[in-house]
């Protein structure tokens, strides 16, 4: 059994997690069917460059987190724990990594993804009282009244997040129904 000097923590860029996290998701795939997975299903949420996609399948089989089979590719058990892992990290701040990791909710545990919701509306709030301070000080007057249009849409938007964010929460403490 390796020591811990020996483990090798993998850093994952979000275009490797979200390829593991496809090959985990639909299974062995090759890279152009893993477009059409992309299209249909996440893009929405993550959408890399085509050739981002096909370039990272080779350098993930290169470094254990895939097999490949020709043009095919799966995931290994040394990807799937480094996803596990990537999915497990709480990046403060990470908006976008946030809804990917959501998405993909599937592969961790509702725990894990309350402990994602927690730190997505601790940003939000942290943001929206940054946006009530700027609120405080604008005169709606001049360039203040463009201004204020925009902050207005912020305000409103953190505020949509937050609850929304909130019924997120519950429904994960709830469970699927």
């Amino acid at each position: 059994m390796p020591s811990a000097q020996q483990v090798r923590t993998v850093q994952l860029t979000t275009t490797e997690a979200a390829v593991l996290a496809l090959l985990a998701i639909e299974g062995e795939r090759s890279g152009y069917e893993l477009t059409k997975a992309v299209e249909r299903a996440i893009g929405h949420i993550w959408s890399p460059a085509k050739s981002g996609l096909y370039a990272t399948l080779p350098r993930l089989a290169k470094s254990g987190l895939a097999l490949s089979r020709g043009r095919r590719y799966r995931i290994s058990a040394t990807g799937r724990g480094a996803l596990d892992d990537w999915l497990a990290t709480v990046e403060p701040g990470a908006r976008e990594t946030f809804f990917l990791k959501l998405f993909v909710g599937g592969l961790t545990t509702p725990e894990v993804l309350e402990a994602h919701v927690d730190q997505f509306m601790a940003d939000t709030e942290e943001r929206l009282g940054v946006l009530r301070a700027i609120e405080e000080t604008n005169s709606n007057t001049g360039h203040d009244w463009h201004h204020r249009h925009l902050l207005t849409y912020g305000i409103e938007r953190a505020e949509h997040e937050l609850d929304w964010a909130a019924r997120v929460g519950r429904a994960l403490r709830r469970g699927p129904q």
